[in-house]
């Protein structure tokens, strides 16, 4: 006889595939395959949390191997002393000289602050253990949600090792790894809600109030929990459970829009992170939020390897696709919407390709066991004996946690150097400490927060990560407009009082600076060229154009 959970996944497959009059006596409609599989739920769950840790934990070192830079890193660790120096996260700019005094409203202004502290008393390494302690946390809260799911030791484990090399690139020195963390963590205790009907849901409280002061991707927390709330709803009133559960778990939703008000900017975080979601600036401009067939092209265009990366998360949203389509009766109708959500999520900006595929690997467990149950059901029919799916890890957990150790060791984890991910303009900053330059710098988007922290606060920046939080849209529309020499790349150039200009030397706008009087290049390397006023001191140095050579790899700061 069955168990009750293996009732209630009958009454769900019902709802994906049969009409609402057989709802009730659904148990019946379960082939023995799904039977087998809902009674083996019912008794155990595989974990490799438990079962297989020194393997969970190799996957965590390949999630977390991406160790490399990112451009907001100066930044956020910059941000951060400065709210600690000053006692207030009300902080005005003081690193420009185009929103020079305006409010920087930080909704991420407490990761700033993790990132800083950590970096205060531990440095590189520290940033490093964070970065690696998200990362675990992640995977941990996937491999618990997976379990949930009554999928096999083998299934789970090759799920787990594609996410993380699906992951891996975007786990970068980032606010988003809170996103990461959280989102894994509430799919693992609404799992636990739903297979066995009980779980800490109050835990989603403090989620929720952590993730509105540390990353703005609490919107995705928002609507997983409304979408959650609303199926089960739907699903009970079908089954004619009524609406009692539905209106208990419709506080958590409820609930979660109103955890932005205790933030220190209250409303207004709901503003800063709207107007960054519908900014269409913001989505030409930054890669991380093009669509995932654009970012495809530009990544194919700079590096045919970089496609890889894209591929595994298309191919999991296509094995997502496919298992449920051959197994759409899976007892898990919340859980597949969710997935569709964050798959269409990540086509529309590649930032949430990491949510897709976290959200698409429980439906992918789920389905693939059943449809391997169902194959292991019609083998047995035709006389063929097949060996139970294994329940533990063939490889020995020394060797595991051995390969994990070593591994992590080579990527650096402990390493007290930080590789810088693209170039920077070492060696044009090199040159303007040598010779005492400072003053306002038109400068590379990309360069601003590297900027901020190596010349602030005796040279300002035109523009740097923060974009929409700080500057007006006429600055960023007129930094677009000189760097790619734009017809109105002159008027820029002569509109704001700039001292110099510090672009890249593959960067449109060289020709403008080349053919415009009244400025002269400094300085020129293989990553960036330097320009100064004409009537400077800095254009009065001897030998200029300096030629200078920078190191093939660099290292942060």
């Amino acid at each position: 006889m069955l168990s009750w959970r293996a009732v209630r996944n009958a009454q769900d497959d019902s709802f994906c595939g049969f009409p609402a009059a057989d709802l009730v006596s659904g148990q019946s409609r379960l082939t023995s395959a799904e039977a087998s599989a809902a009674s083996a739920r019912a008794s155990r769950h595989v974990s490799l949390l438990y079962s297989a840790p020194a393997l969970l934990l190799l996957i965590i070192a390949i999630a977390d191997a991406g160790q490399l830079t990112d451009p907001d890193l100066w930044g956020h660790i910059r941000f951060g002393q400065t709210a600690l120096a000053q006692h207030t996260v009300m902080l005005h700019d003081s690193f420009s000289y185009t929103a020079f005094g305006r409010f920087f409203g930080n909704h991420e202004w407490l990761t700033d602050i993790v990132m800083a502290t950590v970096y205060n008393h531990l440095g590189i390494i520290g940033l490093k253990l964070w970065k690696f302690s998200c990362a675990a946390a992640t995977f941990i809260c996937l491999a618990l949600a997976l379990a949930e799911t009554g999928a096999t030791f083998t299934v789970q484990s090759n799920i787990l090792l594609a996410a993380a090399l699906a992951i891996m690139p975007q786990m970068q020195y980032r606010p988003q790894l809170f996103t990461f963390l959280f989102f894994a963590g509430m799919i693992a205790i609404l799992a636990r809600h739903y297979y066995r009907g009980s779980a800490p849901l109050w835990v989603l409280a403090p989620i929720m109030l952590a993730w509105v002061n540390l990353h703005g991707g609490f919107v995705i927390g928002i609507a997983t929990l409304g979408a959650y709330a609303g199926l089960v709803g739907l699903q009970d009133m079908m089954v004619g459970n009524g609406w009692r559960r539905a209106l208990r778990l419709a506080i958590l939703p409820l609930g979660a829009l109103l955890a932005p008000f205790v933030t220190p900017f209250g409303i207004d975080t709901w503003r800063m992170v709207l107007h960054a979601l519908f900014n269409p600036v913001l989505r030409i401009n930054i890669v991380d939020w093009n669509p995932l067939r654009y970012a495809m092209a530009q990544q194919w265009h700079a590096g045919h390897l970089g496609v890889i990366y894209y591929v595994l998360v298309l191919g999991f949203i296509a094995v997502f696709a496919i298992t449920f389509a051959l197994k759409p009766r899976g007892g898990d109708l919340p859980f597949v919407v969710i997935g569709a959500m964050m798959s269409l999520a990540a086509w529309t900006a590649v930032r949430n390709m990491p949510l897709a595929v976290i959200a698409c690997a429980m439906p992918i467990a789920r389905h693939t066991t059943l449809l391997l149950a169902d194959l292991r059901t019609r083998a047995e029919a035709r006389g063929k004996h097949t060996e139970p799916p294994a329940e533990h890890s063939a490889i020995s957990p020394w060797f595991a946690g051995a390969v994990a150790i070593v591994f992590a060791l080579g990527a650096g984890l402990f390493s007290p150097r930080l590789r810088l991910e693209a170039p920077y303009p070492s060696g044009a900053v090199a040159f303007m400490q040598q010779h005492g330059l400072h003053g306002n710098i038109l400068n590379e988007f990309g360069w601003g927060e590297y900027l901020i922290w190596h010349v602030a606060p005796d040279s300002k920046v035109f523009i740097d990560g923060r974009y929409e939080l700080i500057y007006p849209y006429k600055i960023i529309q007129d930094y677009i407009d000189f760097r790619f020499d734009h017809p109105r790349a002159g008027t820029v150039l002569a509109s704001y009082p700039h001292d110099f200009v510090l672009i890249s030397a593959k960067a449109e706008a060289n020709r403008l600076m080349m053919r415009t009087p009244g400025w002269t290049l400094v300085y020129r390397d293989k990553d960036a060229v330097l320009f100064a006023r004409a009537d400077s001191p800095a254009a009065k140095l001897p030998a200029v154009p300096v030629i200078g050579t920078v190191p093939l790899i660099q290292y942060f700061p």
